[in-house]
């Protein structure tokens, strides 16, 4: 089998190492080729990790992906002007891409156009339209739409199809790091012995040379705090300077967070504390 040669930008990607990502794209030819589509791919993958930044780098996604024209730098297009502007008109240009690439012969590049517009459509609460777009045409065998559905899924509580997603997944690509860390969302969920395979998971990808990204980190020290290691937990947090708001949810469940955070699990928990008071409120001890 031939040599992924975006191998490495991808594994940095998928790790949450978005400044290494955009390094490693960027040390290789970005020029548009007629011959080549990697120009494009990897531009794709600076643009993107651009706008996975905090705050998203949204000037820096569109000066990348300016001298293409494919549909799939087209939709990242719309989620940068969508997260700039919080504009709901690149709703309808991204459903617009998505009909454009169906049955095209570009299916890695329908993939990108599929998981770009699920994630716009997540952000507008069309959750039903992400599930149908992550799961239609391309969207079937592309591994990056088959773990955002996992992700919506899980957010919905249906792990048993977020499960299934999964073993779909490892049918496409088992070697994976995309395929491991649906793996790792799922035992996080569970619980029991699923949640010791996720501490492993993350276990490994903390211990590489750019593995301690917000994401990795909040995602280790949730692992050690279903487990019960609640000292090791504070320990990953208080040991990181860059406090994502990933990272800030998981100090607020903590109480190491002093100030509040719109990220959906900080409000989760705030929604859940201020319903369990209320309750709490109406015993009154005998």
């Amino acid at each position: 089998m031939e040599a992924d040669p975006l191998f490495h930008v991808k594994q940095l990607f998928y790790q949450a190492a978005y400044k290494a990502c955009i390094a490693e794209a960027s040390s290789q030819s970005l020029t548009p080729s007629e011959s080549s589509s990697e120009p494009l791919l990897r531009s794709l993958y600076i643009a993107r990790s651009h706008l996975a930044l905090s705050p998203p780098a949204t000037s820096s996604a569109l000066s990348t992906l300016k001298p293409f024209d494919a549909p799939s730098a087209k939709a990242v297009s719309a989620l940068a002007e969508y997260l700039a502007k919080s504009d709901s008109s690149h709703v309808d240009a991204v459903r617009d891409l998505v009909i454009e690439c169906e049955g095209g012969e570009e299916s890695q590049d329908e993939g990108v156009v599929r998981v770009i517009a699920g994630t716009i459509f997540i952000l507008e609460g069309e959750n039903e339209e992400a599930v149908a777009t992550l799961t239609e045409g391309a969207g079937k065998t592309d591994l990056e739409c088959n773990a955002l559905l996992v992700q919506l899924l899980l957010s919905l509580n249906r792990r048993d199809l977020a499960l299934s997603t999964y073993n779909a997944a490892k049918r496409i690509g088992n070697d994976s790091l995309l395929v491991q860390a649906m793996e790792a969302w799922i035992g996080l969920k569970a619980g029991a012995r699923p949640l010791h395979q996720s501490y492993y998971f993350y276990e490994e990808l903390y211990q590489l040379p750019n593995g301690r990204t917000p994401a990795v980190v909040a995602s280790h020290a949730a692992s050690h705090l279903l487990l019960g290691h609640l000292e090791e937990a504070k320990a990953d947090i208080q040991n990181l300077e860059d406090a994502s708001p990933e990272v800030l949810a998981v100090a607020k469940t903590l109480g190491l967070a002093a100030t509040l955070t719109n990220h959906p699990f900080a409000l989760d928990l705030e929604s859940k504390s201020a319903a369990f008071d209320s309750a709490a409120a109406n015993f009154i001890p005998a």
